[in-house]
């Protein structure tokens, strides 16, 4: 794996781990996005587990060379995250907020599908 997809893996490891943990604990912050966006308390909930998960497969992946299981894992972690950040862009714009909102999900998903990238391509 190049050193650049290394250092994507672990800052998306730390923000989507992070930001999983909050969904998880359901926090004012949380809870008010997830009324806002229009999701249940365990439905909020289920999406930090995968991004926890996701972040999880990232950070395996980081040890894995070639077409082994690890560096699948990293990269169905890198897909599923990509998929994830752009479906949360597609809830915020279906409720029409502003770029300021919805920026986080964009930039994490644009780093998921650039890490899957230069994962692909070592």
């Amino acid at each position: 794996m190049s050193a650049v997809a290394s250092i994507i893996s672990l800052v998306l490891f730390l923000g989507f781990v992070t930001s999983g943990l909050q969904k998880v604990r359901f926090n004012p912050m949380a809870s008010q996005s997830a009324s806002h966006l229009e999701f249940s308390k365990s439905a909020y909930q289920r999406i930090g587990i995968l991004e926890i998960a996701g972040g999880i497969g990232l950070l395996v992946g980081l040890a894995a060379k070639g077409s082994s299981f690890l560096a699948v894992i990293n990269e169905a972690a890198a897909g599923g995250l990509t998929v994830l950040m752009f479906a949360a862009v597609y809830f915020h714009i279906r409720k029409g907020d502003n770029a300021k909102l919805f920026t986080p999900a964009l930039v994490f998903g644009l780093l998921a599908l650039l890490e899957l990238i230069f994962r692909l391509a070592a």
